[in-house]
């Protein structure tokens, strides 16, 4: 009788941990990129077991972050400014200008520090025009950094010479409430110095940052200030894997994969020169996160993969994100969340990413998935994965 029970027991609770007949019909016929509404996935997410992965830090290009103080508060000033050497640099800019309708230039400058001349080429390059729809501003430019591809033409810097990096940066304007995103990749031969700093437009970059005041991460009358920080990373590529032998599997139900939450994968660190003092990156902004997830289908059936909302209140109602994934039922590449619209995260909303199918049995596959915490949206953005029956 006790194993009868036992059986009964388990038999309910796989049950309860399966999708409806509505939730698998919805799936069945969702396109990659596309809003799902699962009010029974939805209200248990955050209960939902965690898959076991081990993150790795693998260092990656040099990395200048700039979002402290995310907005000028006190005028025209330098929000960054760090040394780099040679080789690859990831520059991810996020600044609002002074709170007036004036207009101002947020821009980036490079000073070639070496005593040779210096080829700057970009690898990618990702700059929206200033606006003030900041979810769309911060997804185009995320899909446009995935996709950029290495540019065959370089400029070049003479010693103890200044450039805008980016011309098209340098000559934009915005205003109060506006935010300037940028997100790029580029490759020097020389050391430099990079500085971060918003102007009046009729200013010239190379020549005003000697005067502009180097402002503090934490503005005056502020606690904590705006922005999730600034400075130079050593640290901006992760590799994520399943932990020891575990392997996703349907069989399972639903579990979630959740990065960049600050806890179980903390936030990176580094140094903020202006201050001089350690730095952290709340949110991991601009790193990248290659996800390689070894899985199984040992019930038959196959897995879909959606994106998660968490938080909630006037800063947290709405999500955007964009993310790379290997093909499976749908094709693969690069996929905007969601695809027919600028943001998720109304009642029950769930974003479909791609659909994989079963693994023939005693054989494994892997999912591939590039991601990269968006801007402008609440953290973690969890990964759902669910069973999916991909027969009739």
């Amino acid at each position: 009788m006790a194993a009868l029970l036992a059986g009964a027991a388990l038999e309910l609770a796989c049950t309860a941990n399966e999708l409806t007949a509505v939730e698998r019909d919805a799936l069945r016929d969702a396109k990659a990129g596309e809003v799902v509404v699962m009010p029974e996935l939805t209200a248990r997410r955050a209960a939902l077991p965690r898959l076991p992965v081990e993150i790795a830090a693998v260092g990656g290009p040099q990395f200048l972050f700039s979002d402290k103080p995310e907005y000028f508060l006190t005028g025209n000033g330098i929000a960054l400014q760090e040394a780099v050497q040679p080789g690859v640099v990831r520059l991810y800019i996020y600044h609002v200008p002074t709170p007036t309708n004036s207009p101002k230039t947020i821009s980036a400058v490079i000073e070639n520090l070496g005593a040779e001349p210096m080829t700057l080429r970009f690898l990618r390059r990702a700059f929206p025009q200033p606006g003030s729809h900041y979810h769309e501003i911060a997804k185009t430019a995320l899909a446009r950094f995935l996709g950029g591809e290495p540019e065959v033409n370089s400029r070049t810097i003479p010693p103890g010479n200044r450039a805008p990096i980016d011309p098209e940066l340098d000559a934009a304007t915005a205003t109060r409430d506006q935010l300037v995103h940028a997100f790029y990749e580029f490759e020097i031969t020389q050391p430099a110095r990079v500085t971060v700093f918003q102007r009046d437009p009729e200013q010239q970059s190379v020549e005003i940052i000697d005067i502009l005041p180097k402002l503090p991460a934490v503005m005056p009358g502020k606690d904590s200030g705006s922005g999730a920080g600034r400075g130079l990373f050593l640290t901006s590529d992760f590799v994520v894997t399943n932990a020891s032998d575990n392997i996703l599997d349907p069989s399972d139900g639903p579990v979630q994969l959740i990065v960049a939450d600050g806890r179980t994968d903390p936030w990176i660190r580094g140094h903020d020169s202006i201050e001089n003092r350690e730095s952290r990156n709340v949110g991991n902004y601009g790193t990248l996160y290659r996800i390689r997830l070894t899985r199984a289908s040992s019930d038959g059936r196959g897995v879909a993969l959606l994106m998660a909302k968490t938080g909630g209140g006037p800063w947290c109602g709405a999500l955007a994100a964009v993310v790379q994934v290997s093909s499976g039922l749908l094709p693969g590449g690069i996929v905007n969340l969601p695809s027919d619209r600028v943001v998720f995260g109304g009642l029950n909303e769930l974003v479909l990413i791609e659909k994989f199918p079963p693994v023939p049995r005693g054989q494994t596959d892997v999912v591939e998935i590039i991601y990269s915490p968006p801007g402008a949206s609440c953290l973690p953005t969890p990964f759902v994965f669910v069973p999916l029956a991909t027969g009739p």
